[in-house]
């Protein structure tokens, strides 16, 4: 591409993002781009205004490592006599 134009690939190299992830972008308008033939090209200041910037979203997540465990049941424990199985109906 041009200087002051980049390819899906290109763009996504620069932001640090998968080329699908900036092809999402690109489909739902957050970076404007046109089609060349069966490619498509970004402007490279374009590309800037659509950097990723944290907001307060990734503030407010909770890291991984915090993540409480699910809590588990014990098994249950068998009957310590044979005959109680015969009473629950197990042969």
């Amino acid at each position: 591409m041009p200087g002051d134009m980049l390819s899906i690939p290109e763009a996504a190299a620069i932001l640090g993002v998968s080329r699908i992830a900036v092809f999402k972008r690109v489909k739902s308008g957050s970076i404007p781009a046109f089609r060349v033939g069966r490619s498509w090209a970004i402007a490279r200041a374009d590309l800037r205004a659509a950097s990723p910037r944290p907001g307060p979203a990734a503030a407010a997540r909770k890291p991984k490592d915090t993540l409480t465990p699910p809590v588990t049941q014990p098994a249950p424990t068998p009957p310590e006599h044979p005959e109680e199985l015969d009473s629950m109906g197990w042969d």
